[in-house]
């Protein structure tokens, strides 16, 4: 597949940030890649067709009913997830849009259900890791409120009623708990310096003043997140980043040599733990800036996030004692696919961890969604329909089945070449990111997920 520029990240670099022009990248890139993820061909088939074989190879018997989608119900429904993750170490649950509010209600009562019944000690989300320690903070028993906490990240994917409710049950489960027994939270991605840097410049005012000013000196295009580069356009930015990196580079390796010289110093009095965050906060500020290199080539920019989001992924679980962690990202990451249209988070989590790395797909027919839509040339945020599509052959026979929500393993349909001819080549689905730009991509079901997940008819998630 032959992957070119889109004119939202041409368009995005003079005025903006790192975290906008890295957003941008990722944006534009998320549905392309994840896309296409056979050579094999789909078979024309129609609706009722895919109908009729699911019904000829008794699939309403292989599927798991899900009776609730409400937080406040009692997730005894959701038991039957003891047989497939219990023995998991990492498990993905990975939405098909960021805006649709069913997906993080049912997330919310698993995510509740893996905690209290499976004994699952971290929560790791698709956000910088650096600004989703405001939310740790909070659960752990910090001041403030929930939705104060949430909008410390920055976008608008976690800024609505849904994931505020998440964050304050996390809260009341933690009261009262030790620390060892509590929840944390964390973000995997990197796409601002700021944060990052601000986290280890506390650290420093902290324990070395004594070092601040050179810090600071040192520190400045991460500090104020590259704001030099808003002067340049792309054209430029292509030109120019090779050089602009190398002296980031320069930059970070002088304050890496000073943490690391001083190492027994810092650990001496702030301890072990807080020394090893305060370095990956660091790391965070690297990976920002490296990112910057693959600007003019999509594939390798996808590449290099989902590798270095699955290493924070793998550094989490290590700080946190190897507990046992759940993801909560964008399908198009937590899938397992490689090859010419990309390597995904999950693919590389998959390689490091082969017995303990579940995945869970979450896709809808229909309905709405919060995204972001072209209003008059303009992209504004709102709420968008999208309606149920012939060609979506799989999602709407399930509807027509009347199947209206299910847990699906894939374990359930393999050996059966009947299903598996659907499962396991590519079909059309709803698939969105943080645009509408493109909304349909082909996915072979049975090889990105261990699972699925299927919501008949969703709406948009509720805006703070």
């Amino acid at each position: 597949m032959k992957i070119g520029r889109t004119p939202t990240l041409r368009n995005t670099a003079r005025g903006t940030s790192s975290f906008l022009l890295l957003t941008a990248l990722a944006t534009s890139l998320l549905l392309v890649m994840s896309s296409c993820t056979s050579n094999d061909n789909q078979p024309s088939s129609s609706v009722d067709q895919v109908l009729e074989t699911l019904n000829q190879n008794a699939f309403a018997g292989r599927l798991i009913p899900i009776t609730s989608l409400s937080p406040s119900t009692s997730t005894e429904d959701l038991s039957f997830l003891s047989s497939f993750v219990s023995d998991k170490s990492i498990v993905a649950l990975g939405e098909s849009t960021h805006g649709t509010s069913e997906f993080f209600t049912l997330r919310h009562r698993m995510i509740q259900h893996m905690v209290e019944k499976l004994n699952f000690r971290v929560l790791a989300v698709e956000t910088n890791f650096s600004t989703a320690q405001a939310i740790n903070a909070y659960i752990t028993g910090g001041s403030g409120t929930a939705l104060e906490a949430v909008q410390n990240i920055s976008g608008w994917v976690y800024n609505n009623q849904e994931f505020v409710q998440l964050i304050e049950w996390l809260r009341t489960f933690n009261s009262g708990r030790a620390p060892a027994d509590k929840v944390t939270f964390y973000g995997f991605d990197a796409q601002s310096a700021e944060a990052g840097a601000k986290r280890v410049q506390a650290y420093v005012s902290s324990y070395d003043p004594a070092y601040m000013s050179s810090f600071n000196q040192t520190a400045e295009p991460f500090l104020n997140d590259f704001q030099e580069l808003s002067a340049y356009s792309y054209e430029e930015l292509e030109r120019m980043i090779p050089s602009l990196v190398a002296g980031y580079q320069t930059r970070w390796n002088s304050i890496l040599t000073y943490l690391n010289t001083n190492k027994s110093k810092l650990i001496a009095q702030s301890g072990d733990r807080a020394y090893d965050l305060m370095l990956r906060h660091w790391e965070i500020v690297q990976q920002t800036f490296n990112g910057f290199v693959h600007i003019a080539d999509e594939l390798k920019y996808f590449n290099y996030r989902d590798s270095y989001m699955a290493d924070n992924v793998d550094w989490i679980q290590k700080h946190e004692n190897n507990n046992k962690v759940i993801i909560w990202a964008h399908a198009g990451h937590s899938g397992k696919n490689t090859g010419a249209t990309g390597t995904q988070m999950g693919y590389n989590l998959k390689q490091r961890h082969p017995e303990t790395f579940y995945t869970i797909g979450y896709f809808t027919n229909g309905g709405t969604v919060r995204v972001v839509h072209l209003s008059n040339g303009v992209p504004m945020l709102g709420e968008a329909t999208i309606a149920p599509k012939e060609e979506h052959v799989l999602t709407q026979a399930f509807a027509k089945g009347q199947w209206s929500q299910f847990f699906l393993p894939m374990s359930a349909i393999t050996g059966n070449t009947a299903l598996e001819n659907l499962f396991f080549r590519p079909t059309k689905i709803y698939f969105i990111g943080a645009d509408l730009e493109r909304s349909t991509v082909d996915q072979t079901l049975g090889i990105e997920y261990d699972a699925i997940v299927f919501l008949e008819k969703t709406k948009a998630t509720k805006a703070n």
